[in-house]
């Protein structure tokens, strides 16, 4: 008896450990999300502590970025324990930045009447504040190490196929570098949409304007979901650094189909909570 369950908890071990080695974005999502739904009375009361924290790991990442692009020491914070780990988590996307704003997507589709979720939207604006750290230190070095270049391939693509031993499939490197161009789009974007959640730029706005510009949320998903799509499409077609190995493709493709699932089924949510409000108005006109 006792061995059988062990051996049960060493194969939901395995299991567990399969969904965040493969599907790290889904297997991210659950994690913060349930993480920002027990910390949700903290970051409320200390929003600012929160906001300094990020601040400081967000500056080492790209200081760290700065002194790898210039080589000016030889000395890599990544390399630090702990440390090293937060600041490689805040620069790879998937594993926080981009579940953050998938949190924040979805909390506006879900029933606020769900406690957790009411929870979630308590904190929203918070958290819409804290994404920006991560989305900011993510698309300065992607736009530092990979804008450049994909502007070159898109300019001499005979020069780039013959310069770049690892470019194998010109249809893959077009679509992964239409990415990389997409995101500066999206980064721009992003940007107008972080600074304007912060208390003081929100009233100099005014309610009405700020509304107006915060509708754009709706364009930066849309185009979140394409970029993220068209990059996991050309790492399949022309793997990075070369040939890709069965279980990098592995994973290429369960984090190409985690992100239609996930935007799939926002886009669901959201439209059926638009049908239900648009039927709530209408019962309240004609009562």
């Amino acid at each position: 008896m006792i061995k059988l369950f062990v051996e049960g908890i060493s194969y939901i071990v395995e299991g567990l450990r399969y969904v965040i080695d493969y599907a790290e974005l889904l297997s991210s999502l659950v994690i913060w999300a349930v993480v920002f739904v027990l910390l949700s009375k903290s970051i409320k009361r200390h929003a600012k502590y929160y906001y300094w924290f990020f601040g400081i790991i967000a500056s080492l990442s790209l200081l760290q970025a700065i002194n790898w692009l210039f080589q000016i020491t030889g000395y890599n914070l990544y390399q630090t324990p702990v440390l090293g780990k937060i600041l490689v988590s805040n620069i790879h996307f998937v594993e926080f930045g981009f579940p953050l704003l998938v949190i924040i997507m979805y909390v506006g589709a879900l029933n606020p009447k769900v406690p957790w979720v009411k929870k979630l939207l308590n904190i929203r604006k918070e958290l819409s504040i804290l994404s920006g750290f991560p989305v900011l230190t993510h698309s300065l070095i992607r736009i530092a190490s990979n804008f450049t270049e994909a502007l070159r391939f898109f300019s001499d693509k005979t020069a780039y196929m013959s310069q770049n031993k690892w470019a194998a499939n010109e249809t893959g490197l077009s679509i992964t570098n239409a990415g990389y161009l997409l995101g500066i789009i999206l980064f721009v974007l992003f940007l107008i949409l972080w600074i304007t959640s912060f208390d003081s730029v929100h009233k100099k706005l005014g309610g009405r304007k700020w509304k107006q510009i915060q509708k754009w949320a709706y364009l930066l998903y849309a185009l979140l979901f394409i970029h993220s799509v068209l990059l996991h499409t050309g790492w399949i077609i022309n793997p990075l650094g070369g040939m890709g190995s069965r279980e990098y493709l592995m994973k290429e493709a369960i984090a190409l189909s985690s992100t239609v699932v996930v935007f799939g089924s926002y886009l669901v949510l959201r439209l059926r909570k638009a049908q239900k409000d648009r039927m709530k108005k209408t019962r309240t006109v004609s009562v």
